[in-house]
């Protein structure tokens, strides 16, 4: 048998595999009981006063409940960080969270939360400083159904940090999996 016979074997295997039905038939997008997320990805930190942004490693965690086939509800955080030449510069938030699906069938949902946001920078043999008030995240992402309870997750988010003296803001774009 010769090479491109068993790379072609090989990928028809791979999508029966992640897709039983096809590659055009993925799996129903049924929500219901307890959930999880978690994913990485890139992001994108600045400031009102800032003259740049800056780019760093950016991810998070949420889990919750499922209200409706459309709403689920729970707790998240959203983080970004950077460090170079011994100075880490992080941004994040622990926020109450909705997801709302405007399909019941479908993946595509829209993000929402409130809740603590903090900035820390922190510089080798000096030490470090936070900042913590109030944080918000919006968003959007699409669940694609890849196992019965399993989903890969690329989404988009919008984290904005208000503190006493200042602000952040960062966006990020990743993947995650999602447990439903």
């Amino acid at each position: 048998m010769r090479h491109g016979h068993l790379l072609r074997y090989a990928v028809a295997l791979a999508a029966l595999v992640v897709f039983p039905g096809g590659l055009a038939a993925q799996r129903p997008q049924a929500r219901e009981g307890f959930w999880f997320s978690g994913g990485l990805g890139y992001g994108s930190l600045g400031c009102q006063d800032c003259d740049a942004r800056e780019g760093g490693l950016s991810g998070g965690l949420s889990l919750g409940g499922t209200l409706s086939e459309k709403v689920l509800l729970g707790v998240g955080t959203t983080g970004w960080t950077k460090s170079e030449d011994g100075v880490t510069l992080t941004a994040g938030t622990l926020a109450a969270t909705i997801r709302f699906y405007p399909s019941a069938t479908g993946g595509f949902f829209l993000l929402g939360g409130l809740g603590l946001g903090a900035v820390n920078l922190e510089v080798d043999g000096v030490g470090s400083e936070s900042e913590t008030g109030a944080g918000a995240v919006v968003g959007l992402g699409y669940d694609i159904r890849i196992g019965q309870m399993v989903s890969l997750t690329p989404y988009w988010n919008g984290v904005g940090i208000s503190y006493s003296d200042g602000d952040a803001n960062f966006g990020q774009i990743g993947l995650a999996v999602t447990l439903h």
